[in-house]
């Protein structure tokens, strides 16, 4: 899952946040978005260890809320994976002109006005990989053990090499004076993208070998060790470089270049190349799982859902993908592009915390939407809380306000204990289940939903459009008929089962009981 991770960020978005929205206190950005990231995790490794099925969050939300949240959580996932892999494209092209010497721009071309700036090698760096996918699984693999190896090998040289030259007066004031820590808030809200892979990891549940052990050391062991990673580097860069001067573009490059360390800064670019290609990589490999899944329960034409005879892979949906992608790394800017990952992410999150708590507090004979009402009406109550007592605090309102919004947070997560508890959803015995329950998913949605409101108004408007765009995708999907309204597990599970038995497989999978899960779909 590391591989999936690193390079997304650290080497793509550091050194924006830095000087836009946090100076030094980038670190702060990063271990908050560490924190909320491995609360939301430990709410997805539950689920995955109990539906380990391809889609990730989306057959997650399609339990626990329903066909049209799930829709547009599919929409999201489709908008995270696509735009975080084309926002990393660029990101390869500005550490790439730096490795042939050239300024981090050298290679785009500027079409109207300075507002569109073609990056020619980024759409061919997703055509390159979106082939390598096609083609196979195993061919992938041999390649990303490869490049991974190389990009840790990068990060380690980074803070190694870039730790002699920090100068401890570039981290004063370690929280510039016009940031604030609402600027930290705004930096992790930036910085939240980098954290993109390691839900790609549920997407690909189907895969692993044994999922009740397999996930929770993947998506837990790796989301510690990149927060570790992203933070000392954080640091290193911010030490290395005054925070009003580090380099958007290409920041760690960049920083040795002007320490008059030029081979250093090679030896970087090649890192950060191996470290953005493998991140793209992954971005490229679990979107089209999410394609597959939406296509089987009908909210997507079956051409998303079929498998190339010739190579045992999601063709199709790949290609989808890779055209998607591709497209976006050539025309859009790397800085909206990462607005708009991060609120796409962090709703997600937001959704899947809500969906473990719906999850646990639905009676386990559930037969209705009717049995749902009473942990849907408490997570509302629990979402509103916390959207509201965030935007008060963004806003800087009056600290009663806020205490008043705190008591209420509370009080509706503690009216979770008024739900009889022994006729919950509880995972038995040797699976992995989230701690704390009610109040560590409480504590992730009130994180998401600060993160969220953190994104500022544009990121909202953009979002609102997307979603509304999304609704009427839904409507017309339904219009045309496409689905029967209902998910079958078992048929997921047959499907499932038709995957791994073809070459786009490599590994045996052996599920999970899912009969007492289909029960809560309508």
């Amino acid at each position: 899952v590391i591989k999936g991770v690193i390079g997304a960020g650290v080497f793509v978005l550091t050194g924006a946040a830095a000087q836009e929205h946090a100076g030094p206190a980038v670190v702060l950005s990063y271990l908050l978005a560490t924190i909320t990231s491995l609360i939301t995790a430990t709410a997805y490794t539950e689920f995955s260890t109990q539906l380990p099925v391809v889609g990730s969050a989306y057959n997650y939300i399609s339990l626990t809320f329903g066909e049209y949240i799930a829709f547009i959580t599919g929409c999201n996932l489709a908008l995270e994976l696509t735009i975080a892999g084309a926002a990393v494209a660029r990101g390869f092209t500005s550490y790439f002109s730096t490795l042939i010497g050239q300024s981090p721009n050298a290679l785009r071309f500027v079409v109207y006005k300075s507002l569109i700036e073609m990056d020619i090698l980024a759409f061919l760096l997703v055509g390159v990989l979106t082939v390598l996918l096609v083609v196979g699984m195993k061919e992938t693999a041999k390649f990303n053990i490869a490049v991974t190896g190389a990009a840790l090998l990068s990060v380690v040289f980074v803070l190694v090499t870039g730790s002699t030259s920090v100068d401890e007066e570039n981290w004063k004031p370690f929280v510039p004076a016009e940031f604030g820590f609402r600027g930290v808030l705004s930096g992790a809200s930036m910085v939240f993208f980098a954290f993109v892979g390691f839900d790609t990891v549920a997407t690909l549940a189907e895969e692993t070998k044994k999922p009740s052990r397999d996930l929770p050391i993947g998506i837990l062991g790796s989301l510690i060790i990149c927060g570790c990673l992203y933070c000392l580097m954080a640091l290193v860069i911010t030490g290395m470089v005054r925070y009003t001067d580090i380099n958007v573009d290409a920041p760690f490059a960049v920083a040795f270049d002007n320490n008059h360390e030029h081979w250093a800064s090679v030896i970087v670019s090649i890192g950060a190349v191996f470290a953005i290609t493998t991140s793209l990589l992954s971005s490229l490999m679990g979107q089209p799982r999410v394609y597959m899944t939406m296509s089987r329960d009908g909210l997507l034409p079956e051409w998303f859902a079929q498998v190339s005879p010739r190579f045992g892979t999601p063709a199709n949906a790949s290609i989808f993908t890779g055209i998607t992608t591709g497209l976006l790394a050539l025309v859009v800017d790397i800085d909206i592009l990462a607005q708009l990952v991060s609120i796409g992410t962090l709703s997600i999150f937001f959704s899947v915390n809500m969906g473990l708590l719906i999850r646990r507090y639905t009676p386990k004979d559930a037969i209705s939407f009717r049995d749902r009402v009473p942990a849907l009406l408490r997570c509302g109550l629990l979402g509103a809380f916390s959207l509201i007592f965030s935007a008060l605090y963004v806003q800087n309102e009056p600290s009663w306000s806020l205490i008043v919004m705190v008591v209420c947070i509370v009080l509706a997560t503690g009216s979770f204990y008024m739900l009889r508890a022994d006729e919950m959803n509880i995972p038995t015995a040797g699976d992995f289940r989230m701690p704390f329950v009610p109040w560590l998913p409480a504590l992730g949605v009130l994180a998401t939903s600060q993160l969220l409101v953190s994104l500022g108004a544009v990121a909202w408007v953009r979002y609102l459009l997307y979603t509304s765009v999304c609704t009427v995708g839904y409507f017309i999907a339904n219009m045309l008929k496409i689905r029967d309204g209902t998910i079958n597990w078992d048929d997921e599970i047959a499907a499932s089962d038709a995957m791994y038995a073809s070459p786009y497989s490599n590994s045996k999978v052996r599920f999970v009981e899912l009969t007492d899960m289909s029960d809560d779909v309508q």
